[in-house]
């Protein structure tokens, strides 16, 4: 991203350089101003999404996912289970 506002940066200053001010000259400098602000306004979102992100480390492995499901199905069983039996008594 740096090296995308280095280079948009020469250009500019080798424009303004280059560039007599007629109403060529001003709208190419809002225009490079419009595009700098669009840049820093997505470099700054950009930062605050993956500050906001979950690290890395509590993702789940599919073999933890695998024994979770496992257990959550067992407790399923055993559940329904107790609720047959409980059902039968009465």
């Amino acid at each position: 991203m740096y090296i995308l506002y280095y280079l948009l940066s020469v250009g500019a200053i080798a424009m303004a350089m280059f560039a007599d001010l007629s109403t060529r000259g001003v709208g190419f400098l809002v225009v490079m101003a419009l595009v700098f602000l669009f840049l820093g306004s997505w470099n700054l979102l950009s930062s605050r999404v993956e500050s906001q992100r979950r690290p890395e480390r509590h993702i789940i492995s599919p073999d933890e996912l695998r024994r979770m499901r496992e257990l959550a199905e067992q407790a399923k069983a055993r559940k329904a289970g107790d609720n047959a039996n409980s059902g039968h008594e009465a």
